[in-house]
């Protein structure tokens, strides 16, 4: 096994297998580093309000095992609908070519809450009549309100292990720990790890910091929406300035990590 380094000299000719080992190196380094993560948005895909638009930013996503690039920002328009609406992405493999295989990723928006297995929640909202989409939020619970607001809660992000929170999500909390006299050394710990970590941090790592956090155990299978409320509690608890609740070491409740 070898790994050829081309030497960019003057008046010196690349050989087609140095033009292969560039070729095969700027893949393969990025599908090595992401192949334990599961499949879903891994970096970027910021989703921002532009007037009548929804603006998806640049990213990296993972489909089955290959990881994809998004270079540039896509945009769809939105209008109210009195109901949910879900922003997607699907994702088609094209393999009708001898040359290449072609990963087509598609953004629409749609009232149906069912999808399909290549198909990908970046975000959801529900818009009335005469109201204004908003992308900021007064606070951590706000994350969460139900009309006019993007909500990313149950954006489907790749972690190291499986399915997470998205990082807006909780770096959003993290900031809220820090800026808080009352939080706990644990809280400020969990809160730098969110801050630093590029990318997602794994569910298993969050669920963990709740479990230890509200004192009940850690089991195997949980949710976006129970991870975030779960935050939402413990946020609501720091500001009012009160420890772990008695309680909650008391009762027997667990914590499933899906």
């Amino acid at each position: 096994m070898q790994n050829l380094y081309p030497l960019f000299e003057r008046n010196r000719i690349l050989k087609k297998e140095l033009l292969w080992s560039l070729r095969d190196y700027s893949f393969a380094h990025i599908q090595l580093e992401y192949q334990e993560y599961d499949q879903g948005i891994l970096r970027g895909y910021e989703i921002k309000v532009r007037e009548n638009d929804l603006v998806i930013g640049p990213g990296i996503f993972k489909y089955g095992n290959f990881v994809c690039l998004q270079t540039e920002e896509e945009r769809v328009p939105y209008t109210p609908k009195e109901q949910l609406q879900y922003l997607r992405m699907k994702v088609e493999v094209d393999r009708t070519s001898q040359d290449y295989i072609a990963y087509k990723m598609e953004y629409y928006l749609s009232t149906d809450e069912k999808k399909e297995e290549n198909e990908f929640e970046l975000c959801r909202f529900h818009l009335r009549s005469g109201a204004r989409l908003r992308d900021q939020y007064r606070d951590f619970g706000d994350m969460e309100t139900e009309y006019d607001t993007v909500s990313l809660i149950h954006s489907e992000w790749g972690g190291l292990g499986g399915k997470t929170l998205s990082p807006a999500i909780v770096k959003y909390f993290a900031r809220n720990v820090l800026e808080s006299e009352n939080s706990q050394s644990e809280d400020r710990s969990f809160a730098y790890l969110c801050l630093t970590k590029p990318g997602a941090v794994p569910i298993y790592v969050i669920a963990s910091y709740i479990s230890n956090r509200s004192g009940t155990p850690l089991d195997t299978e949980v949710n976006n929406q129970f991870i975030y409320r779960s935050m939402c509690g413990i946020i609501e608890e720091i500001q009012k300035g009160g420890e772990k609740s008695t309680s909650s070491r008391k009762e027997r409740h667990r914590i499933l990590v899906d």
